[in-house]
């Protein structure tokens, strides 16, 4: 079986049982994802960010106990309606509060590499300087390990002008980086609620809805709710290229171009 990894981004979880979010139940969301997950078997889960919409620590222990069934392991990233003090309390009991968030593993090869782009207080993301410094440092050490990229927020434009305000202020210097090393096959990102999917340079760029409500890719000045299932992305590392299919809470399963048929990015 070829490695894969899920990446679910933007719960929006609150601490109160069948609160509504736009009309959406995100914990029986999260609870309805749990056998399609361990079903699917992926070696890895990657959770985007933006776990819990207000930010409390029950809200995080809400999401302990809907994913505690879940038999792949876990690597959380968190969003800007993340509190990461909260988040500490509940998935990394004694951490130092100055600990980064940022990190890496590498599984059969392949290396997955997380990088924390929420900033508190602000909607917006940015890396910074130090995490930047680390990327290239990881990077330029494992240079033959096929890399796997992810952050919260979208690192390039997707020409919604609301969306585009609150995005990864640092993207540029960011994109440098990830220029000057071939090996890394895809950046993933959450934030914006709708599937996005580019070819920018050498390297597969990934947006993925949201495991709860979903903006729709038109809008510029303020967020429409559109009534898309929520959905995770399921990635499959082969020799001939990653394959990727998009897998709904109502059931459907749908296979994304191959890296050659995708659109390429121009700025």
């Amino acid at each position: 079986m070829p490695l894969s990894f899920v990446h679910a981004s933007d719960f929006h979880l609150t601490a109160e049982r069948g609160a509504l979010q736009h009309g959406v139940d995100t914990g029986a969301c999260l609870a309805r994802a749990v056998p399609l997950l361990n079903a699917l078997r992926p070696t890895v889960i990657v959770a985007g960010g933006d776990l819990a919409s207000d930010g409390s620590e029950a809200a995080y222990r809400r999401l302990q106990a809907l994913w505690g069934p879940l038999t792949a392991p876990i690597h959380f990233l968190l969003g800007n309606h993340d509190d990461a003090a909260a988040f500490r309390r509940v998935f990394r009991p004694g951490e130092a509060a100055d600990a980064p968030l940022t990190g890496g593993v590498t599984l059969d090869g392949v290396r997955f590499l997380l990088l924390n782009s929420a900033v508190a207080g602000q909607e917006g993301g940015r890396i910074g300087e130090e995490a930047l410094h680390w990327l290239e440092k990881d990077l330029a050490e494992n240079a033959t390990a096929p890399t796997w990229l992810f952050l919260h927020h979208q690192p390039l434009p997707i020409r919604q002008r609301w969306l585009d305000r609150i995005g990864l202020a640092d993207s540029v210097p960011f994109l440098e980086v990830v220029s000057r090393h071939p090996q890394v096959a895809g950046v993933c990102y959450g934030h914006v609620h709708q599937s996005r999917r580019w070819r920018y340079g050498r390297s597969l760029f990934l947006g993925v809805p949201a495991l709860a409500f979903q903006f729709a890719p038109v809008g510029q000045e303020a967020p429409i709710i559109t009534p898309d299932a929520p959905a995770f992305r399921r990635v499959e590392i082969r020799p001939d290229g990653p394959r990727t299919w998009l897998h709904f809470l109502d059931g459907r399963v749908r296979e994304e171009p191959s890296l050659e048929a995708t659109p390429v990015y121009v700025r």
